[in-house]
């Protein structure tokens, strides 16, 4: 029994401390936006695939180019009659046993990604991430909208 207390109170103790005792944590802007492999196909690509799941037999209901828990079932039935590996999802392999090409967007061709900068909360400048003027407070704004608005600073020249 007093082992027991002995280790139980240690524990405390450590759960205690790990809550005080936290490393500083840097706070990270601008991330890329990592797409999972399912987000990788347009809206007219999974519609290609759900009308030729349709017309294969395997009911998706109607081709909406969202892949929805019909359209789920359907590509795993139809990997399984295929002797595909069932996945449940849209990949290369489903793709080209369906005869299905991928077809690409005009808005993804032809969309411009646009850059980032930073004002605070009481300037008139805009700013570049991490330029010391931005110790205080920085909210992101569009370079093109912060260019309408705000004077670029004279340190950081974003």
């Amino acid at each position: 029994m007093k082992k027991l207390k002995k280790i139980l109170s240690q524990l405390m103790l450590i759960v205690c401390l790990s809550t005080f005792i936290t490393p500083n944590v840097a706070v990270i802007t601008n991330l890329p936006v990592v797409a999972t492999a399912q987000a990788a196909y347009n809206k007219e690509t999974i519609n290609d695939v759900q009308e030729a799941l349709n017309n294969e037999g395997y009911n998706c209901g109607t081709p909406d180019g969202v892949v929805g828990k019909n359209t789920k079932t359907a590509i795993k039935k139809y990997q399984k009659d295929n002797k595909l590996k069932i996945t449940g999802t849209i990949n290369n392999t489903l793709l080209k046993s369906l005869g299905v090409t991928v077809t690409k967007s005009a808005s993804s061709s032809t969309a411009k990604t646009e850059a980032t900068v930073y004002i605070t909360r009481t300037g008139s400048k805009y700013h570049r991430a991490g330029c010391r003027y931005l110790r205080q407070s920085q909210i992101a704004i569009s370079l093109s909208d912060a260019k309408r608005n705000y004077e670029p600073c004279s340190v950081c020249n974003p």
